[in-house]
């Protein structure tokens, strides 16, 4: 008789134990996060990545129910801060605000980097952004023809600056002169701030840019614009004409992205959960307008598949250039 209840009572402690195993799984995975969540960007603060992240963080936090905490980690086109995410723990509470520029093209050009475009799971596109090719006020040419026809007569007679050997912006700018058949005096700068700064000053001719940091330059006559590197002009700009409008120019369309990644192996039901956030404070009507005013469009209709797919695309195009890679 003692054995048989001590059975029962066995069988009663199993079952206790079972019922309480499938509720506590379900309630462990909605108290996650349990601490704050970092999102690193990987460029020195004041950039159109940081501006639109820092806009939309107190209400990604609100979602999550977690404080979510930027982080800047500039160096290296963005590949020390990206790498510092590669290597984070895959809990999902280190995420990167990535580029085309640090997930996609800095593994391409260098072989001595700790990480590679497959070290991230894609959460969330976040936004995309035309590049808008930009001059000194006071340059001689004023549009992407008279740029062309001045450097076919002589060549690296103008010069263009960017933020760095090996960024998206000179890449943008080499894939231009193969197009034209032309040949642009080449000065890498350490950053955005000294570059823009040397523009302003005529100390450089030309420069690529994104929309957020040329557009307050535009709109004050500081620089002019010689071309938006897209199809289609910019829908909250009009006035501003494509590179394609040209006539030496067809076709070309160089498309910067930012998105959330994560440091591959994080649980998918955790990326969902951030993706879901993401999504609802990416599709408020204040934000969409907000960030269609810096001249760039929300993506959050894109989901995981959508922007691994991207990441794909943008991978064979540049292989296409053929970019010298770095030993």
């Amino acid at each position: 008789m003692l054995h048989f209840l001590r059975r029962a009572r066995l069988r009663a402690v199993l079952s206790a134990a079972l019922v309480l195993g499938t509720t506590a799984a379900p309630a462990q995975a909605q108290t996650w996060p349990d601490r704050p969540v970092t999102i690193v960007i990987p460029f020195p603060a004041g950039g159109s990545i940081d501006a639109v992240m820092r806009a939309i963080s107190p209400q990604l936090s609100e979602r999550l129910g977690q404080t979510v905490v930027i982080e800047n980690v500039g160096g290296a086109s963005g590949a020390i801060g990206a790498g510092r995410v590669a290597q984070a723990k895959a809990d999902g509470t280190t995420l990167l605000a990535g580029s085309i520029n640090d997930v996609v093209l800095q593994p391409l050009l260098n072989r001595n980097l700790r990480y590679g475009t497959d070290n991230f799971d894609p959460v969330s596109l976040v936004f995309t952004s035309p590049l808008i090719l930009v001059a000194r006020k006071d340059l001689p040419q004023s549009n992407i023809d008279e740029v062309v026809q001045a450097l076919r007569t002589a060549p690296e007679s103008l010069s263009y600056g960017s933020p760095g050997q090996g960024t998206f912006q000179q890449v943008v700018v080499e894939d231009l002169q193969r197009r034209t058949d032309t040949k642009m005096l080449h000065v890498p700068y350490k950053g955005a701030s000294p570059l823009i700064n040397d523009l302003l000053g005529g100390q450089i001719d030309m420069a690529v840019m994104a929309p957020p940091t040329a557009l307050p330059h535009l709109q004050q006559g500081r620089i002019k614009s010689l071309g938006v590197i897209s199809r289609q002009r910019l829908a909250a700009y009009p006035e501003l004409a494509t590179i394609n409008e040209s006539k030496t120019v067809q076709g070309m369309e160089m498309v910067g992205w930012v998105g959330v990644l994560a440091p591959k192996g994080v649980p998918p039901e955790r990326l969902q959960r951030v993706r879901d956030a993401l999504a609802a404070v990416l599709d408020k009507p204040e934000v969409r307008e907000r960030v269609l005013s810096m001249g760039m469009v929300s993506a959050s209709a894109y989901d995981k598949a959508s922007f691994e797919a991207r990441i794909r695309d943008d991978v064979a195009a540049l292989r296409t250039l053929n970019l010298p890679t770095q030993p």
